[in-house]
């Protein structure tokens, strides 16, 4: 490999690892923000069943966009140090927090506590968590 390809493909990996923690953390950002804030705004555009219980649901919401945050923060600590190290963690944590969600989610289904709809929430989480994965395996995020 020469070093225009191997300048380019440092450039095309920095690029992945910028957009997708920008579309996981604002998503999760977001869509945490809207639980606390406007819960059955964001369980209609989920397409899922309300749940009565909103303090609940809040504190769900909150949890979600300090996930998203947390990507958003690795993103500036690797800008201003120069190191991606902080968001290496992130990813490791996420990656953590999303499969073990997804996984609850799966059970809670298969236990008839919650609807089929909520599928929605382990397949974007699986999904998230199975790049991230790819990537720190590859050594994206080094």
């Amino acid at each position: 490999m020469n070093t225009h390809d191997s300048s380019t493909r440092s450039l095309n990996l920095r690029l992945a690892i910028i957009l997708i923690s920008l579309a996981a953390g604002a998503g999760d950002f977001a869509s945490g923000l809207l639980l606390v804030l406007a819960p059955q705004m964001a369980l209609k555009a989920m397409r899922v069943p309300m749940i009565q219980d909103w303090v609940l649901l809040q504190w769900i919401g909150v949890f979600v966009a300090c996930v998203g945050a947390s990507y958003l923060l690795g993103l500036i600590a690797w800008r201003q140090t120069g190191f991606p190290s902080r968001l290496r963690t992130v990813w490791e944590l996420t990656l953590l927090f999303r499969l073990a969600v997804g996984t609850f989610v799966v059970l809670q289904i298969g236990a008839a506590k919650l609807p089929l709809a909520w599928i929605s929430v382990s397949l974007t989480d699986w999904t998230w968590a199975l790049l991230q994965a790819a990537l720190l395996k590859r050594g994206f995020v080094r």
